[in-house]
């Protein structure tokens, strides 16, 4: 075990290493500028820099801060005591965009957390900032040095200082590359997205003493081997726009704006749904293995480049509980700030009920989703496909939370109760020998949840078949496109 230590005294003898006293190694002498050279060429090769070369686009990352080294009176309990700083930033091109990136690098004082990181990585985010343009963070730290006592704590609360006042600013994609725990945990949380390696550690408190596994994959947005993690955030990256002035991006539509769908049944897939909406059957999803309910994922279609909420009425029939809940209102506060147009496709039997759910702070997570669509002031474009049963008829953008367009499917069910339900609640009296249950269910459905009484009471826009869907969805967003600021049409901004 080494135990890193400042001031004059450099070492902690261990027992593990067979010592029984402090000792101390020589003071090494300032370095030339070629040595420094020679030693950053040296590490060229190392794990970390191939992850940086995988991310930017070729040759085009350049460093900053290359030179920092550990503080030459302090040292660390090995014979590399003139290491240079466990992180390493700086900016380049991902997909021809500026963006900046910093990388903890565990071969290099274990990738420990000091003063000095914690500098780099703000002068780093003041470059981004002021830029305008998305900060990659690679997470692989051993912690931080626990006999640089408060000071090296402070060095936890200024990364956190700094990734917060970027929040809303910047796009923010943590990637968990090796070692992410602790407070290093809590960091990679106030990213906007989180990409973890398939064997990377990523918890608050080791497993071996909690016994939870995987307990914070709820963070998790994306996770794979390290080329799929780099693809992953290239193409968000490429996608998102670069800070919160960008607006909305209006890209040359390839895909038929008017392209009719025919009478699909999705067999609640809320995934084929996005397929057949997005241009060209693209998108990228956001933690797919969390709150599998709902999916939630960013597309372009009919050329805007949108966000999509989608319930999976196949999974618990689309139901919300305080998982899916804190899922979607995270995702959507993250569009309202960077101004991506959001759709949304309701497809849901109304909130989970049991036990477990109730308890986990469910009132305040419904509450944090009606307040993320209230909040937001990007297009808003609902379409219940399906089921719009209670809640989820409030919750999920509808026109009192503030939705542009509401429309519907004329096959679709919209009530506050399943018509089961509700037959159960108020009409059971009406059955006999002549009117069955089952009868009763479809008049329901007919007629207390049908679209006609939703559009009448001015909650619904239109009533649409699922033929048009595609088309309605681009027809509106290329409208709303300019709602309340400006549209990025290729790569010129116009005032609309």
């Amino acid at each position: 075990m080494i135990i890193i230590m400042e001031g004059e005294i450099c070492h902690l003898a261990n027992r593990e290493f067979g010592l029984d006293k402090y000792t101390k190694p020589e003071i090494c002498g300032l370095p030339t500028a070629d040595e420094l050279r020679n030693s950053l060429i040296a590490a060229e090769n190392s794990a970390v820099r191939n992850q940086l070369a995988d991310l930017f686009d070729v040759a085009s990352f350049v460093e900053v801060g290359a030179y920092v080294k550990r503080g030459f009176s302090d040292f660390l309990a090995t014979d590399k005591s003139n290491e240079f700083e466990g992180v390493i930033c700086g900016y380049g091109a991902i997909d021809g965009k500026l963006a900046f990136a910093f990388a903890e690098d565990a071969s290099r004082m274990g990738g420990v957390i000091d003063e000095r990181h914690a500098k780099k990585i703000a002068d780093l985010y003041a470059l981004a900032v002021k830029n305008g343009a998305p900060v990659v963070g690679i997470f692989n730290s051993n912690g931080t040095d626990i006999f640089a006592g408060t000071a090296g704590l402070a060095a936890y609360g200024k990364i956190m200082a700094t990734v917060n006042a970027a929040s809303g600013v910047i796009p923010q994609i943590a990637y968990v590359a090796g070692k992410c725990i602790g407070l290093s945990s809590a960091i990679a949380a106030m990213f906007d997205f989180t990409v973890k390696a398939n064997d990377a550690e990523l918890y608050v408190s080791s497993p071996a003493l909690t016994g939870a596994e995987n307990a914070q994959n709820s963070l998790v947005a994306f996770s794979g081997d390290s080329n799929q993690c780099a693809g992953y955030i290239r193409n968000l990256v490429s996608f998102l726009p670069m800070n919160a002035d960008s607006g909305i991006f209006v890209e040359s539509c390839t895909d038929n704006l008017n392209r009719m769908i025919g009478e699909l049944d999705f067999a609640g897939d809320a995934r084929s749904v996005i397929a057949t909406v997005a241009d060209n059957g693209v998108f990228y999803e956001v933690s797919a293995e969390f709150a599998s309910s709902v999916v939630t994922a960013f597309a372009t279609v009919g050329g805007v480049r949108c966000a999509i909420v989608a319930n999976s009425f196949a999974n618990n029939e689309g139901r919300l509980d305080a998982a899916s809940a804190r899922k979607i209102s995270r995702f959507v506060n993250f569009c309202n700030s960077f101004s991506i147009p959001l759709v949304t496709l309701v497809d849901s039997n109304g909130l989970v009920i049991d036990k477990d759910n109730e308890m986990n702070f469910f009132a305040p997570e419904l509450a944090k989703l009606a307040v993320a669509y209230a909040s937001a002031n990007v297009p808003k474009i609902t379409v219940i496909i399906g089921h719009a049963i209670g809640a989820s008829f409030v919750l999920l953008g509808s026109k009192a939370l503030g939705a542009d367009i509401v429309y519907c499917t004329d096959d679709a069910e919209v009530c506050a109760l399943p018509a089961e339900s509700g037959v159960a609640f108020a009409w059971d009296k009406y059955i006999t020998l002549q009117k069955s249950r089952e009868s009763l269910v479809e008049e329901w459905r007919a007629d207390v949840a049908s679209p006609a009484r939703a559009a009448a009471s001015g909650e619904i826009d239109d009533i649409i078949s699922t033929n048009e869907l595609r088309a309605r969805i681009c027809s509106a967003l290329l409208m709303l496109s300019a709602k309340g600021q400006n549209a990025i049409i290729g790569s010129k901004v116009l005032p609309l």
